[in-house]
């Protein structure tokens, strides 16, 4: 990471407001709501500034387009900006253009006073289209002078221009405020009792209670085999979680250690459990192109040999569980491995797709990776290198229908996150957090403030379907975060997973009928049951509230 002195970045500012005779000067006050608008196609000319371009303005008449060229990609094109806020939700957006490279990682870096830089957005960008670039940053501590500059990520010199830049602020509370807004259109629906007599008479004061039985949205964990005969842990699990799925019993080293030696009785039976208890399960994984995390058998293997070894765990696994799991993670982490794409050939992701497909069609096939939602430093994961590997599998014939994002956290950078679930939803697949931790280098409290902040972002978002934690407990502890201890004692992360499990469901709504012999309230989507009770009658009745932005009506005769 390249480190700038104070002065250097003073000297920058002058020497960049000098080169591009432009002036950024205060904008209005935000009105604290947040533009979901992104781009993952490469366009013949770019779109308007996000916000107009919030505190980003030009006081040069005559470039109203806002362009801005450099030759080397080191410093420039830039934006000065000045007097930047501690934990202000900063969300930038650009538009760039190459010369010189047909293509190229480009990152957006935020340059801190006297602090060094920090990646706050990437996108691939070309030289035959503007490509769009959203990220954003939270600061731990207020700058005077900052500076927002572009670069190669590989560092070579390129021209790069970029075109409508937006750097658009928000305070906490109107980032909460629009967070709760969202939860309200996309997570709950109104509904109206009506309460009628045998003639259709309306029945005013009649006594209504309302109770949730059954939630809409998956919020769940992983599970091992320590759960098994372990009844105090089941109980705790099926108390909160609607939604699971397997830490490692799944994984092709537990289900054939040696080859022909094939083991799903720990996996028959956690299925056993968690359909004992309707609670949807998840598979993970069929591949994981990781060679470490590959049977040994499997990785001497001739190309012929593997081949048919992938057919056949394809079919033991597909065939035993069909219809059993929800989604199949087909082939674990590919961006950042490659162990069957090199030695089966670059389509081989897409013959595991198509083979897992026709195994088990109604299984949602998904692409599972880290690091795409948890940061922009990884070059082997930016979002925009994600949708291009979704949609060369996509092109080359492969049933993928799932986007899934493992959120393995360090301190997590909030509005970075919210952009990037801005550009995956674009492409209109379900989105899923797959394996939802905070690092353990953390202590407890300041994992529980992370985790909070995580999970706020990933239920608020209108795009993601569904949140697992990876938090499977065992004896000596978790991957990287356990929920409770041994004893199933809640630990300060449990506590905030129960206070938004508790948050997001409704509570017991109750009252009496109206002049209009109805009763309406605000219910979190999924299963309902009601009851009326009306001088010595009581009528009761089940509904489901599910998405839709009309108000739902049911009918009751009592």
């Amino acid at each position: 990471m390249r480190r700038f002195s104070l002065h250097a970045v003073r000297y920058l500012v002058l020497w960049m407001l000098l080169r591009c005779g432009r002036e950024l000067v205060a904008a209005v006050p935000p009105d604290g709501w947040y533009d979901y608008t992104a781009y993952t196609d490469c366009r013949g000319q770019p779109e308007p500034a996000l916000y107009n371009g919030g505190i980003l303005r030009f006081g040069n008449s005559d470039d109203p387009t806002g362009y801005r060229t450099t030759e080397t990609g080191v410093f420039s094109p830039a934006f000065v900006v000045y007097n930047l806020n501690k934990t202000t939700m900063y969300t930038f957006s650009s538009w760039v253009k190459l010369e010189g490279a047909s293509s190229a990682l480009i990152t957006a870096r935020l340059a801190l006073d006297n602090a060094g830089a920090r990646c706050i957005g990437t996108v691939l960008a070309r030289n035959d289209c503007w490509a769009f670039l959203k990220g954003g940053f939270v600061l731990d501590w207020p700058t005077q002078t900052s500076v927002i500059f572009f670069q190669n990520a590989d560092k070579t010199p390129m021209k790069i221009t970029v075109a409508s830049g937006s750097l658009q602020p928000f305070t906490s509370d109107q980032w909460s405020m629009h967070q709760k807004d969202t939860i309200r259109k996309r997570r709950k629906r109104m509904a109206t009792i009506h309460v009628a007599d045998q003639q259709g008479g309306r029945v005013v004061g009649a006594s209504v209670s309302v109770r949730q039985t059954a939630k809409d949205f998956p919020f769940g964990s992983a599970i091992a085999s320590t759960i098994l005969g372990n009844q105090a842990y089941q109980k705790w699990f099926v108390d909160r979680f609607n939604a699971a799925v397997f830490e490692d019993e799944l994984k092709w080293y537990s289900t054939e250690p040696m080859s022909g030696q094939l083991r799903f009785d720990v996996p028959d039976q956690m299925l056993a459990f968690v359909r004992s208890h309707r609670v949807m399960v998840r598979g993970h994984n069929i591949f994981w192109e990781n060679q470490d995390a590959t049977p040994s058998w499997v990785k001497g293997l001739s190309p012929d040999d593997l081949r048919a070894a992938v057919n056949g765990r394809i079919q033991n696994l597909m065939t035993r569980y069909r219809g059993e799991f929800a989604h199949w993670d087909v082939n674990n982490e590919m961006l950042h491995y490659n162990f069957y794409e090199q030695r089966l050939g670059a389509n081989a992701s897409v013959e595991f797709f198509s083979v897992a497909q026709d195994a088990d069609p109604l299984a949602t096939l998904f692409m599972n990776e880290f690091n795409v939602i948890e940061t922009c430093d990884d070059v082997s994961s930016t979002v925009d290198t994600y949708v291009a590997k979704l949609k060369d599998l996509r092109a080359g014939g492969a049933v993928l229908e799932g986007i899934g994002l493992e959120g393995h956290f360090l301190k997590p950078n909030i509005p970075l996150m919210r952009a990037v679930l801005d550009k995956l939803a674009t492409l209109g697949l379900p989105i899923w957090f797959t394996e939802i931790d905070i690092s353990n280098r953390y202590d407890a409290q300041t994992q529980a403030v992370y985790l909070e902040q995580v999970l706020r972002e990933a239920y608020s978002h209108p795009a993601v379907t569904g949140v697992m934690l990876w938090t499977a407990l065992h004896p000596n502890g978790c991957y990287q975060m356990c929920l409770t201890d041994w004893n199933l004692n809640n630990l300060p992360v449990g506590d905030v997973v129960d206070r938004l499990l508790q948050e997001w469901q409704t509570g017991q709504a109750a009252g009496p009928t109206d002049a209009h012999g109805a009763y309406s309230f605000s219910g979190f989507l999924g299963e309902y049951i009601v009851s009326v009770t009306y001088a010595n009658s009581t009528s009761q009745a089940t509904f489901s509230l599910s998405p839709g932005d009309e108000t739902r009506h049911i009918n009751i005769q009592i």
